[in-house]
């Protein structure tokens, strides 16, 4: 069976709201529980990024699964933007304000959703989309 984000993003959201109440009923600050949440997110986006990002080998289960890519390190979260052989795209890319690269890396290889980008950066979501589409335009 192959993996359904939009099922696991409602299970996972289903049971933050469970687990948000009960640190609130033992006297936890909105603050304490958004920095929870933050890290809850981050694991759930790793595990995502890892599930969409691994392939069976065959059709046997007992077979071992190979990653795609490797993922990239808190250092080197822009390594995309290093990996562009071509010079013009890669001057294009450059010459884009960093908040664009911040939000595309963002939805890319962090694993957020638009809404999400857009309440981190203080932009409306349509702003967001905007610059997601035009980097995409301009590496294909």
């Amino acid at each position: 069976m192959s993996y359904n984000h939009g099922l696991e993003e409602r299970i996972f959201e289903k049971q933050w709201k469970k687990t948000a109440e009960e640190y609130r009923k033992s006297g936890m600050t909105e603050e304490q529980i958004a920095a929870i949440y933050e890290f809850d997110r981050q694991v759930f986006n790793s595990d995502r990024r890892y599930r969409e990002r691994t392939i069976e080998l065959y059709n046997n289960p007992s077979v071992k699964k190979i990653k795609v890519y490797d993922d990239y390190s808190e250092n080197n979260r822009y390594g995309w933007i290093d990996n562009i052989s071509d010079p013009e795209k890669y001057k294009k890319i450059m010459s884009l304000p960093k908040i664009w690269r911040d939000a595309f890396t963002m939805y890319l290889y962090d694993g957020y959703s638009q809404k999400e980008i857009s309440s981190k950066l203080l932009k409306p979501q349509q702003t967001i989309s905007y610059w997601i589409v035009k980097i995409a335009e301009i590496l294909c």
